[in-house]
């Protein structure tokens, strides 16, 4: 129940625009140089608008600015797209569990509108001299390439470019909602129907009238009063706390407030940071293999940065070294004095004289870190920018001087 793209609706698009894009290189060099330079981690974030795509690109110890310009989708045109999607159910489930559905990559489904724009319509400018007269170059290739690998997990990049985020589209889709019926959503293989698809088409229908006010008994939880079950089923008190738990995470969908990918990992250490959920400390140890003292510091990154931090105070994500280096000159320009070194290793980088480290998480950003004795600590912070995260980690230090 998440409220990121599904990687198998995006697959469609992203495969669109990688065959558009390459025909608006025109066999031009720079597609391969391009590819190359952004498998080397050379593009920078990839910020989206109406009209166009920019990012920072990294190449032969020089950084250019390149974009990518698409034409954005009139008024009109969003408005067919939203009246044919109102017919697809699982276009519908999808786009208000702010997904991007596979049929608005498909001109043949969408009344002729194409999210994707044809290679006519993708034109190049950079600040490098080639950039400057409108040709591709090398670093506008590899931005192409990067959003091409963005769309795979993130395609609402593509549609704030042509004009419209996701959740506008959704917008549009409400006013449409009365002739779709909950039992045309398409099923599972084995029979089954997602159950955001059913939560996000009955949390956007009109209001009904509020029922008359009605008096009602107190009520005592039934979990209040459960035998202790037989073992090795959960206890009596934990099955109340789960139950109390599946509540209130299915009160913030329908209230349509956002929820965090977990892993089964995660999920653990969303529990074990509730004020209930340290008391079981020990049995969540024993289930993961990980220590206390780690699933400690994992609880502690949790509160700072949701999933992606606890699995980034575990260990520091996979990174290209360039992009390491990269992010090591960053936060070199961005002190005030070039005191102390900055060490790169094991994946992180590392002021030992400051008592502090940036680590790379697995959602693209750099997590800080304070010395602990022989530990690192995780600290609030966690940012885009590599040199926003240091001078959190620098803070986060600074208030407690007198830690070794």
């Amino acid at each position: 129940m998440t409220g990121l793209p599904n990687p198998r609706n995006t697959a469609p698009l992203a495969a669109a625009w990688k065959q558009n894009f390459h025909l608006a290189t025109n066999g031009s060099s720079s597609y391969m140089k391009g590819l190359n330079a952004f498998r080397t981690g050379s593009v920078g974030q990839i910020h989206s608008a109406p009209g166009q795509l920019t990012a920072s690109v990294s190449l032969k110890k020089a950084t250019h600015k390149a974009a990518l310009h698409l034409p954005e989708l009139s008024q009109d045109q969003w408005h067919t797209l939203a009246d044919r999607l109102a017919d697809i159910p699982q276009a519908v489930a999808d786009l208000l569990a702010n997904r991007v559905p596979a049929a608005i990559a498909d001109p043949a489904h969408a009344r002729g509108i194409t999210i994707v724009p044809t290679p006519e319509q993708i034109t190049f400018t950079c600040s490098c001299p080639t950039g400057h007269l409108g040709r591709v170059c090398d670093h506008t290739a590899a931005l192409g390439h990067a959003v091409a690998e963005r769309l795979t997990g993130a395609a609402s990049v593509l549609l704030t470019a042509r004009g419209m985020s996701a959740r506008e589209l959704a917008t549009l889709l409400r006013d449409r909602l009365d002739t779709t019926e909950l039992a045309t959503l398409p099923a599972d293989p084995d029979g089954t129907v997602r159950a955001d698809q059913l939560y996000s088409l009955y949390a956007h229908r009109p209001p009904r009238p509020a029922p008359p006010e009605a008096v009602l008994d107190t009520i005592t939880p039934i979990t209040t009063s459960l035998d202790e079950p037989p073992a090795p089923c959960p206890r009596a008190t934990d099955l109340a706390w789960m139950t109390k738990d599946a509540a209130d995470r299915a009160r913030a969908l329908l209230a349509g407030q956002a929820v965090q990918p977990h892993d089964p990992l995660a999920d653990t250490l969303r529990l074990l940071a509730t004020p209930e959920g340290v008391s079981r400390l020990a049995a969540a140890a024993h289930a993961t293999g990980h220590d206390e003292a780690t699933l400690r510091t994992m609880m502690i990154g949790y509160r700072h940065g949701g999933p992606a931090g606890a699995h980034t105070a575990l260990a520091a994500t996979s990174a290209p070294s360039p992009t390491l280096e990269q992010a090591g000159e960053t936060i070199r320009l961005s002190r005030a004095f070039g005191l102390g070194t900055l060490d790169i290793a094991d994946g992180a980088l590392t002021d030992i004289s400051a008592g502090v480290q940036v680590r790379p998480g697995p959602d693209g950003r750099w997590y800080p870190f304070t010395a602990a004795g022989a530990e690192w600590r995780p600290a609030p912070g966690a940012s885009d920018d590599p040199a926003d995260a240091y001078r959190a980690a620098r803070r986060a230090r600074a208030s407690r001087p007198k830690a070794r």
